[in-house]
């Protein structure tokens, strides 16, 4: 409710202007079922406090549920800002009802992830990412991950796996491998986000075991 509106409603509870011009402003107010009969009417100032009341608990209702929904955006937008590996996906793996592989370590290797991406683990994001990326192959009946990117797949598939294979290898083998030196630069999330790519295989990897 406006203070327009709180003004006008403080002007019928005093009883000041005309009965016309109250029975005017109740109207105004969506309260046109309220005929004033008298400036000073109890009757009058119960009812207005009444619809008063119900207005602002109306309006709370409102914000709070407008907040509610912001809330609940942003708690999404948060979750997905620090999650690797889509919590629905990891669900999928979990769901799957598989006899030739089992999908435990990928699925502790996925939690792993992003428990590591929520804390900043950049090292330790490059090393599992790459470390999934290397357990996954048998699933397409091959041996190692260059031979996933090379041969398996459509071309915006292999096109996904190329990248992978390409760029992750060589930043997870610079971290994993670089002896100490004199200077160094840490990865950052930028540096490490694969998530894209990653989920791209393990979609496919839910496809195939379905």
């Amino acid at each position: 409710m406006s203070n327009e509106d709180d003004d006008k409603l403080n002007r019928l509870l005093a009883g000041k202007g005309s009965i016309a011009e109250r029975n005017r402003i109740a109207k105004e107010l969506d309260d046109d079922r309220l005929q004033i009969a008298a400036p000073y009417s109890p009757q009058a100032k119960e009812e207005l406090e009444r619809r008063r009341h119900e207005r602002v608990v109306a309006r709370m209702r409102s914000i709070t549920k407008e907040t509610g929904k912001e809330h609940e955006a942003l708690a999404k937008e948060a979750t997905e800002e620090l999650t690797y590996v889509d919590p629905y996906r990891i669900n999928e793996l979990r769901s799957l009802s598989c006899q030739d592989f089992d999908l435990t370590k990928l699925i502790e290797l996925c939690e792993e992830l992003n428990t590591c991406y929520k804390h900043r683990c950049c090292f330790a994001v490059a090393m599992l990412t790459r470390a999934i990326v290397d357990h996954i192959p048998p699933v397409f009946g091959l041996s190692t991950f260059p031979q996933v990117a090379s041969n398996y797949g459509g071309k915006s598939f292999k096109k996904s796996m190329q990248h992978l294979n390409a760029s992750l290898r060589a930043i997870a083998d610079s971290h994993l491998h670089s002896h100490i030196r004199r200077k160094e630069v840490l990865p950052n999330r930028t540096q490490v986000n694969f998530k894209n790519d990653l989920d791209v295989l393990l979609a496919e990897v839910v496809r195939v075991l379905k």
